[in-house]
Order: C-alpha cells, then structure tokens, then sequence
C-alpha cells in the first residue's frame, strides 16, 4: 500500500520543520536532522522510500485554477492556511500501522504530519 506522508509547517516562520528548532538550539536542529537520516536509510535500504521532496516556501508557487476552457493561474498557495505543506514522502509499504510508525519517527517538531492512502488509477480501491 502507497500513503503520501504529508508535513506541515508554520508559514509565519518559514524553514522546514525538520531543519528548524523550536529554539536556536544547534544541537536540538543536529539531533533532528541525524534522526531523519536514520529514518531516510532504513525505509530505503528496504525499499518502502518511493519519494521524498522538501518544497519551497509557498510564496514562490503558483495556483491554477480552471473556469470552463480558461485557465487563470495566480501567485502563491491555494488558500491561505494556519500551515501550509512543507514536504513529503511516498512511502510503499505492508500496512496503515507501518506507515503510521514511519510518519511518527519524523523529526517535524510540533508540526504535523498527515497521512493518506494513494489510490492507483484504477479507481477506488480504498
């Protein structure tokens, strides 16, 4: 089964949460980034890592947006949000319970992290 881990993010304070402390806390940042290479090497070496990509901050994006047969594209998220998605992971693996143990060994921080099923293009399967 395929789930998309989904990180979050404050867009007050943009650094991705993996990489930001809650505090200028070196040590904190260096334990956070050394427990994510741990969880990055077991889920390749197993072959559960399908894809992994920080994003950039959402002021850089752009939102497209179909009326019709005219497509309008402005700067920016989707909407404006409380968070806003800073990542994300595709992990294969056995069950909902793997996959719920790979997104709480996340070093997000307080950010959240959400879960969802990826459904294949046959329908849905869910």
């Amino acid at each position: 089964m395929r789930y998309v881990l989904l990180i979050h993010s404050d867009p007050e304070s943009w650094v991705h949460p993996m990489f930001l402390p809650g505090s200028p806390d070196a040590d904190r940042c260096d334990a956070r980034t050394a427990a994510f290479d741990v969880l990055l090497r077991e889920i390749t070496e197993s072959g559960e890592l399908v894809a992994a990509a920080a994003l950039a901050d959402p002021v850089t994006g752009k939102t497209v947006r179909r009326h019709g047969e005219v497509a309008l594209a402005t700067d920016g998220p989707v909407a404006p949000a409380g968070w806003h998605l800073a990542g994300f992971l595709v992990v294969d693996v056995d069950s909902a319970q793997r996959a719920l143990e790979v997104a709480s060994r996340l070093p997000a921080g307080d950010s959240p992290v959400e879960l969802r099923p990826v459904m294949d293009l046959s329908g849905m399967e869910m």
